[in-house]
C-alpha cells in the first residue's frame, strides 16, 4: 500500500493532475486513521504529501456506515466537479468469506490453511478486497455504502483479487458509471499508479488505456483486466434471463475456464457458461452483443497465477473478463448464497 503512495506521487507533476485532488484514506495496525493528499508543490517543485484529518478512533473499515462516513469526509475536503474511487484490499467477489475459506481443501478432504495475507517463499504474492483484522464486507454492503455517499462515482478501480464478477458487477451497477476489475487475482504490487495517475485525470478518465496500462505492466508475468459498462449490465442480465429459462437441467460445463485453483472451482467464465446453456444461434448472438456492450475493453495474458487451492499457473486461452458462478454439487451451500444475490434473481437462476 505505502509503494502504491509513493508510485501515485510519482506520476504527479505540476500539470497532473491540474485542478484535480488526489486523497487516500489509510489506517495501518492499530494506528489512528487518517485521509492524507497526495500534490505537487510548485513552491519546492516536490511532490509532497499533507494530513487533512485525523481521526481519533481505529475504524472498521468493512463497517458500512463507517465506509459512508469517511467517503463523505473525504468528498467534504475535496469538492470536485467529478469523483473517482480506488478501493484496494483483500476480495472475494460476491462469495462470502466462509465459502472460499471451505474451498481451500486438499485431496484428502482437510482444510488448507487460507493464504490470506500469507507470503509464500518464492511465489508471486497476490491480494484481493475487504478485510480489516479478520472483518470483511459482503458486496451488498458494500453497494449500499457507495450509494449512500453524497455523490455517484464515475468510476471504480479495484486493485483487489476476483471482482469482475458478474455478481458483484451488478450489484455494484448504481455506484458508478464505469468499473475496473480483474476477474482472476491481482498480484502484489497492484496498479502501476505512475502511469495511470495522469490518465484518470484527463477529460474522460483514459479508462481504457488505464486498463492498456496494467497489461503491459503484467504483460511478462500475471494479469487479467475488465472495463465494464454499469447501465448495460442490466441488458446483460435480461438476455442471460432468457437463455437461462430454455437451458437444460444439466448443461456440460466440464469445459468452462475457471479462474482460481480451487480443487471445485468457484468462479467460472461467463461467456463459456453461457455457450453451455443453448445451441440457439440467434439467443448467443443477442447474448455476446449484449456483453460486447458491457465489457468496454478487456485482456489477459496467456496464463495466471494463482495463490488460492492448487497454486501456479493455469492457461488462459480464452476469457470474456467477467466470471460467474456455476452450480457444484458438492458445494450446496454456496449455490443457496449465490441465489441470494441481485444478479441471481435478475436472471432467474434456481
Amino acid at each position: 500500500f505505502e509503494r502504491n503512495i509513493v508510485n501515485m506521487l510519482r506520476g504527479i507533476d505540476e500539470d497532473t493532475p491540474g485542478e484535480g485532488r488526489i486523497l487516500v484514506f489509510r489506517q495501518t495496525g492499530t494506528a489512528s486513521a487518517e485521509i492524507i493528499e497526495l500534490f505537487y508543490d510548485r513552491l519546492t517543485a516536490m511532490t509532497a504529501r499533507i494530513g487533512l484529518k485525523e481521526y481519533d478512533e481505529t475504524l472498521k473499515t468493512t463497517d458500512r456506515a463507517t465506509m459512508t462516513r469517511i467517503l463523505n469526509d473525504m468528498l467534504a475536503l475535496a469538492p470536485a466537479e467529478s469523483y473517482g474511487l480506488i478501493l484496494g484490499s483483500h476480495g472475494t467477489a460476491w462469495a462470502p468469506y466462509s465459502t472460499l475459506t471451505s474451498f481451500a481443501c486438499g485431496a484428502d478432504g482437510e482444510p488448507i490453511p487460507h493464504p490470506y495475507w500469507q507470503k509464500t517463499e518464492g511465489v508471486p504474492q497476490t491480494r484481493g478486497f475487504g478485510a480489516d483484522n479478520g472483518a470483511t464486507m459482503a458486496i451488498p454492503e458494500l453497494a449500499e455504502a457507495l450509494d449512500a455517499a453524497d455523490a455517484r462515482f464515475d468510476y471504480l478501480v479495484f486493485d483487489a483479487c476476483f471482482m469482475s464478477s458478474v455478481e458483484a458487477l451488478y450489484e455494484l451497477r448504481n455506484a458508478a458509471d464505469y468499473i475496473i476489475a480483474s476477474p482472476a487475482e491481482v498480484l502484489g504490487d497492484g496498479f502501476p499508479y505512475k502511469e495511470i495517475i495522469p490518465m484518470l485525470f484527463n477529460r474522460g478518465h483514459d479508462l481504457e488505456n488505464v486498463c492498456r496500462s496494467f497489461m503491459n505492466f503484467y504483460r511478462n508475468s500475471s494479469g487479467t483486466i475488465a472495463l465494464i459498462d454499469c447501465k448495460e449490465l442490466q441488458p446483460l442480465a435480461d438476455n442471460v434471463a432468457a437463455i437461462l429459462a430454455k437451458a437444460p437441467a444439466a448443461p456440460d460445463t466440464s469445459n468452462v475456464q475457471a479462474y482460481e485453483g480451487f480443487p471445485s472451482h468457484l468462479y467460472f467464465d461467463l461467456e463459456q457458461y453461457v455457450e453451455t446453456l443453448t445451441t440457439d444461434q440467434t439467443a448467443l448472438d443477442g447474448f455476446r452483443k449484449a456483453l460486447g456492450k458491457a465489457v468496454v475493453y478487456t485482456n489477459h495474458t496467456e496464463t495466471f497465477y494463482t495463490d488460492y487451492g492448487q497454486r501456479g499457473e493455469v492457461a488462459l486461452p480464452r476469457s470474456c473478463g467477467v466470471t460467474c458462478h456455476i452450480e457444484r454439487s458438492d458445494f450446496p451451500e454456496t449455490h443457496a448464497a449465490f441465489l441470494e444475490t441481485s444478479w441471481a434473481k435478475a436472471v432467474g437462476a434456481k
